[in-house]
């Protein structure tokens, strides 16, 4: 079934070509690979990473700062009221501790009043769901009510003095209260006492939200949701979300809001009956546009294409897509072309097959020993490349890169495992046929159209962010086998590529197969 003697024949016949090839394949890997590995090209994505994770991370910080801010103005609204009404039932009992039993039973009814609220949010929330303990929360440290073992000190001193923050005064000034006494319901409904809750919600709306996006707890669980953008812990860390930043950034936010919301509530009439309402509306539209994002700004499919471009592994993509399933095939392509028709076809149209048969050896042995050449030929072909791609890696780094030395193998093996399917393909026409140029023509045409759909399916493919990708080029995608080379499969870490490359490996194996039982059986013009 082989023949040694035949088998260095070829060798001896297309050693030059290969070594050509092979060179230049090699050659053309590295200047890729290095090239773009030290070209700075995944710079660029880095910073458009960094500016939607920034842009994205400024606006919740917006938008929490705000709603902490309308919790707080609306939580420590209701507690006055609830605590005036409160107080003056307990003296009207005639409690000898009417203030603090009434600023107790305040808190109780506050907190009541608060997991309503989250019910009225989202239906969704519990007593025990970590939206609704931060609604609670919000409203109540910024109250700091007094502790139960040690009155002379609020429940939550601990929280601002670990952040090195002035511990707040007391919610309620007991001198005050008993100075009002006689008129609780105008010392609550003052001005005075309205400007007290809004610097108090002005001041520790920022605190709350800063002292909660820097516990360790909150920060394991936006890296979490930062992960889809490769950023870890200490790439996070280099974007200088501190505690001092949160804080500025929430701050900065409120006053804003608070001066344009000002400025459009001159223009509204207090006396209408939909004043509330268009006062709900003015907040949530100021909210919208002032903690709004750069792609929130931009239409959906915009937006979506620069966020996808920020997920891109682009140094994998040009690796992976463009040289092992693309401009890297071009020239084994053309030598398997050449030598599949060299091997069998061109010898029976010379006449030297005949040469070949007329020494007693038998046509599967011929056949056999070719196909063994060639598939043996591109193989070797293809670990070299995989030798030189891991050393440039190497020089590279994997992190820079973010590929794996196992993920440039598999790009190595798949385009192999394309050029074994075509090559079957160009051995059974060489098979076939009894004159090279039909079986260069056939094999050979056919080859080069599968490379030439390739590359303009790839600009209507996933590879090519949606932002520049013609949808209509896509269909190429399904007239060449090299879309079973799935090399965003590979770069992503998925299974996908598996049963393709077993496709790939099915369609080389039949056309060898087929060939070599169509030469044996056919009629040769010898």
């Amino acid at each position: 079934m082989f023949s040694k003697a035949l088998f260095k024949q070829s060798f001896k016949a297309n050693r030059v070509m290969w070594a050509i090839v092979t060179f230049a394949e090699c050659f053309m890997l590295a200047c890729v690979m290095l090239i773009s590995g030290k070209g700075g090209m995944d710079t660029t994505i880095e910073a458009v990473k960094n500016t939607i994770v920034n842009q994205e991370i400024d606006v919740q910080i917006e938008a929490r700062s705000l709603n902490y801010y309308e919790l707080q103005l609306d939580g420590m609204a209701k507690l006055d009221k609830i605590f005036e009404e409160e107080l003056q039932k307990q003296i009207a009992a005639g409690n000898p501790q009417a203030s603090s039993d009434a600023y107790a039973t305040s808190i109780n009814q506050l907190q009541v009043y608060l997991l309503q609220k989250a019910q009225e949010i989202n239906p969704a929330y519990t007593a025990e769901s970590v939206e609704t303990q931060e609604i609670v929360g919000c409203v109540l440290y910024a109250v700091n009510p007094p502790n139960v073992q040690d009155t002379t000190k609020g429940m939550f001193d601990d929280f601002y003095t670990s952040l090195g923050e002035t511990v707040p005064e007391a919610y309620f000034n007991q001198d005050e209260i008993i100075a009002n006494i006689g008129d609780l319901e105008s010392y609550f409904s003052s001005e005075a006492r309205a400007k007290f809750i809004l610097d108090r919600s002005k001041t520790n709306a920022p605190i709350f939200l800063a002292g909660n996006m820097t516990s360790q707890e909150n920060m394991d669980k936006m890296l979490v949701e930062l992960n889809k953008y490769d950023i870890t812990a200490e790439k996070f860390a280099s974007l200088g979300y501190t505690y001092s930043k949160i804080k500025q950034t929430a701050t900065n936010t409120i006053i804003t809001y608070e001066a344009r919301l000002e400025q459009k509530l001159k223009n509204l009439d207090k006396t209408q009956d939909d004043y509330a309402e268009k006062v709900a509306e003015i907040k949530a539209s100021l909210v919208g546009e002032i903690s709004s994002s750069f792609l929130s700004s931009l239409p959906q499919d915009v937006a979506s294409a620069f966020e996808e471009i920020g997920q891109l592994n682009l140094y994998g993509i040009v690796v992976g897509s463009i040289f092992f399933r693309l401009a890297g095939l071009l020239l084994p392509i053309i030598y398997m072309i050449m030598v599949s028709n060299n091997l069998i076809a061109g010898q029976v149209d010379s006449g030297s097959m005949a040469y070949v048969l007329s020494s007693s050896t038998k046509r599967q042995t011929v056949v056999f020993t070719q196909a063994a050449f060639l598939i043996t030929s591109l193989f070797s072909m293809f670990a070299l490349t995989s030798v030189t791609s891991c050393v440039c890696l190497a020089i590279v780094g994997t992190e820079v890169a973010e590929l794996t030395y196992g993920k440039v193998l598999l790009f190595n093996l798949g385009a192999f495992l394309v050029l074994f399917a075509l090559s079957g393909l160009c051995f059974f026409t060489s098979c076939f046929f009894d004159r090279s140029k039909r079986s260069m023509a056939i094999g050979g045409g056919l080859s080069f159209f599968a490379l030439v759909a390739a590359m303009l399916g790839l600009f209507g493919s996933k590879v090519i962010p949606a932002i520049v990708r013609l949808k209509a080029l896509n269909y190429f995608n399904f007239a060449t086998v090299i879309t079973f080379f799935d090399a965003i499969s590979i770069i992503n870490g998925t299974l996908t590529f598996i049963w393709k490359f077993a496709i790939l490996l099915v369609l080389g194996v039949i056309g060898y197969i087929v060939g070599s039982i169509h030469f044996v059986k056919k009629d040769l013009p010898l």
